[in-house]
């Protein structure tokens, strides 16, 4: 017997397997946090990737829009935007030819105390500072099409400014393949059409995890955000404990690619053959706070599982769904119905159920977890109280087939079979 010790909420889930069973413990490499966090964010101005330094692009007398992500993303703005203003000042732009416009998408507006969080009090001092409205047409300017029919309106004051420099961080996405770069823009600063007509692309089976180059939704992303003509970008990777791990500044496609690549090289790993069972705890903590966190587990996990395999999903969600929308679309019943109605009208909260129901329809999932039992069995989920109840049910259901991957930290490892 082989004994594994898995985070769960605060706590941890002991459990022991049959060594014969398991073909591997599945994890990525940690992300080591940089030594010297603003000696890399220089260096990343100073060396950008495929792009000439801010030094070569703006000038004196120009206006600066900085597009930073809203309160729902950790970037540490606060952080990088004091060496950015203050690398600009260098140059000889001052503080109120700057302004900073927070890529809101299709989240609810913040307080100044919010927006202030994110940049922090000294930025929050010096730089004005605007939350986009999806919803203000007369902030909107008309971009045009993209070859994939998506009508790009965008934020009218980032447009108009001399100089566009977009911020973020870069994570996987279940459906854009990453967070990051060119999401600043689409969903970032777009209008709602906009945003409704490329999220219908996450529909689409390409449109997933890590793919960029064949993923409709990504792409047409970055086609948008071309159409805006941002100058530079500057994108943070962080790891699970929210420390900075890499800085990629420069090109909008570029940079935000080499960002993207970095995430693989710790998060990705090769696995030969799919499993009848993946044991797989979401990495406890923050990792497996609610529902959507939990998900983002699940999807992971299921890279790894044979079709009609088992999937045991160790994931406490002790605060629940992050808004009662999900439990709308829970409701629906299936696959099918949710992808009706997000074809009528695109929300991010019924894309995620529907993602589970996509899950739930096509394996078993056997969920430990403290979401309420009828709400997980309407998503075609079996709850259990214990890994033990878990593990017993799984056995029955595989009668015998019971080949095994073990994902510790299932949040932040994606499996790709080669």
């Amino acid at each position: 017997m082989k004994d594994f010790s898995l985070k769960y909420g605060s706590g941890k889930i002991k459990l022991s397997l049959p060594e014969e069973d398991i073909i591997s413990v599945l994890s990525g490499r940690h992300m080591k946090p940089i030594p010297s966090p603003q000696d890399a964010i220089w260096a990343a101005l100073r060396e950008p990737i495929s792009s000439p330094p801010l030094a070569k692009i703006c000038k004196k007398g120009e206006k600066i829009a900085l597009v930073v992500s809203d309160y729902t993303r950790a970037t540490m703005a606060d952080l990088f935007l004091p060496l950015l203003v203050n690398g600009l000042n260098e140059i000889g732009i001052p503080d109120q030819d700057m302004f900073i416009v927070f890529a809101n998408g299709t989240h609810p507006l913040h307080t100044r105390e919010k927006q202030e969080k994110i940049v922090g009090k000294e930025i929050a001092s010096r730089i004005e500072m605007f939350d986009h409205d999806y919803r203000d047409e007369s902030n909107l300017v008309d971009l045009g099409k993209t070859s994939r029919g998506t009508p790009v309106k965008a934020n009218k004051m980032v447009y108009e400014a001399d100089r566009k420099i977009l911020t973020g961080s870069i994570t996987y996405h279940y459906f854009a393949g990453f967070g990051g770069g060119r999401k600043a823009v689409l969903p970032g600063i777009s209008g709602f059409e906009t945003i409704q007509t490329n999220h219908r692309l996450s529909m689409r089976p390409e449109s997933t995890t890590a793919a960029l180059d064949n993923n409709p939704l990504s792409l047409d992303m970055e086609e948008a955000a071309k159409m805006l003509k941002p100058d530079f970008i500057l994108n943070t990777v962080l790891n699970e404990n929210k420390e900075l791990c890499g800085i990629f500044a420069g090109d909008l496609i570029a940079a935000h690619r080499a960002g993207c690549q970095f995430i693989n090289e710790y998060a990705m790993v090769g696995i030969y053959q799919k499993a009848d069972l993946v044991i797989a705890a979401s990495g406890g903590g923050g990792m497996d706070i609610n529902y959507v966190q939990s998900h983002k587990a699940m999807e992971n996990a299921h890279f790894a599982l044979k079709e009609g395999g088992v999937m045991i999903l160790l994931a406490e969600s002790s605060e629940g769904f992050p808004s009662d929308i999900y439990l709308k679309y829970i409701q629906l019943g299936s696959a099918d119905k949710i992808h009706a109605e997000l074809n009528r009208n695109f929300t991010i909260p019924g894309h995620t159920v529907f993602a589970t129901f996509y899950k739930s329809e096509k394996f078993k999932i056997i969920w430990v977890t403290k979401l309420p039992k009828e709400i997980v069995k309407s998503m075609k989920i079996t709850p259990a109280e214990s890994y033990e109840e878990a593990y017993a049910l799984a056995k029955k259901w595989l009668a015998g087939k019971r080949r095994t991957y073990i994902m510790p930290v299932a949040y932040t490892t994606f499996p790709v079979l080669k």
